[in-house]
């Protein structure tokens, strides 16, 4: 038993991280023996706030638009993933009860916390592997961490906090609710692609922001707003599938607006939405009324890690039936994410027929 342990443990030194990113290089994508969501899902809470550990991927995401009172704009970002790995049946074949280690468990657990403003954009990542009590979530007095980062609050979601610290920067957030939690699509069914991948999909756009934020030893007391996205699913994208772009817009009328376009390699890319007006009415947008078109892009040289890219950093986004045409434009166009899984996820000013503020997220570039 202890040459097992030792050996377990020096192959998840050796291989543990390099076992992570394979394990979450392809957490979008639809395995063999998926288990798609039903149309008629029912999403509950506070229960839903917690772990669907028989779902592929799943995640819990913050992000806010904040300001000092010199008038300098920040963007943090907090997200924790959770991925179940399918090939772990066997491993506990042969083995009694009191030998199977806690940590020996088929979830494993990303995280990704950042600090952006137009002058520097900090990021950090964390691993962990399930059963350890290193990361984990609990819907019920509603908690979700890895090592000290931490995301919690009451059941209710009306009162919560977020917590993370990387090399150069650190913060502190109050979160506190003022509008209702949206589900997206159809009742939180969220369909993904033209071949009806979906996720589980819910947000909280109405959120009042108040904290510190530490960068370079430098402390910044700001106010603003966030955004709350949970999504799960085990069919989200098929193989034709490039990856998406997400935008959330707090809007400067107290309208919040979610789109997303999933890129496709054979048919026509397909768009979602949920807009929700200031007072509390929501409209679900299908394909054919979001436009989402790229505007300038930057390009990305190759690496030793990724290859060579062409990322688009401003975008004009057009819903006529809503009236809305607007530009965003990132606060810091280098706002790349460059872990395990990279991608960008950055702040945004928006003009046009509307302002505001909000957050881009675009993957698989």
């Amino acid at each position: 038993m202890i040459l097992k342990i030792v050996g377990a443990f020096l192959l998840l030194l050796l291989f543990g991280t390099h076992s992570l990113s394979l394990a979450f290089s392809n957490i979008f994508q639809s395995p063999k023996n998926s288990n798609p969501l039903s149309q008629n899902l029912t999403i509950e809470f506070p229960q839903d706030h917690g772990s669907h550990e028989s779902s592929t991927i799943e995640w819990w995401y913050v992000t806010a638009n904040l300001k000092d009172d010199q008038g300098n704009s920040f963007g943090i970002q907090w997200t924790l993933f959770r991925s179940l790995i399918d090939d772990f049946g066997n491993s506990r074949i042969n083995q009694s009860e009191e030998e199977i280690l806690s940590w020996d468990d088929n979830q494993i657990w990303m995280a990704h916390a950042a600090v952006t403003s137009k002058n520097f954009h900090y990021f950090s990542e964390k691993l962990a592997r399930g059963g350890s009590g290193q990361a984990g979530v609990k819907g019920e007095d509603f908690s979700a961490w890895i090592d000290d980062w931490v995301f919690f609050g009451n059941k209710n979601w009306n009162k919560l906090k977020v917590q993370a610290k990387g090399k150069n920067f650190e913060y502190s957030l109050s979160l506190k609710t003022d509008g209702p939690i949206i589900l997206n699509g159809n009742n939180g069914y969220s369909v993904k692609t033209r071949e009806g991948h979906s996720s589980a999909y819910y947000s909280l756009p109405f959120l009042k922001v108040d904290g510190k934020i530490i960068v370079d030893d430098a402390t910044f007391l700001v106010k603003g707003v966030a955004w709350i996205d949970r999504e799960w699913s085990s069919a989200m994208l098929g193989p034709n599938q490039d990856g998406w772009d997400w935008v959330s817009l707090h809007l400067d009328n107290g309208d919040k607006l979610m789109l997303f376009r999933v890129r496709d390699k054979e048919a026509k890319d397909f768009f979602s939405g949920t807009l929700v007006t200031a007072n509390k009415k929501i409209l679900n947008l299908d394909n054919a009324k979001i436009k989402m078109k790229p505007l300038t892009y930057q390009t990305r040289k190759a690496t030793n890690k990724r290859q060579g890219s062409n990322v688009p950093i401003s975008w004009r986004l057009k819903i006529k039936s809503q009236n809305i045409d607007v530009i965003t434009k990132a606060i810091n166009s280098h706002s790349y994410i460059d872990g395990l899984v990279p991608y960008w996820e950055g702040p945004i000013t928006i003009s046009g027929s509307h302002s505001g503020v909000g957050y881009l997220e675009m993957t698989g570039y």
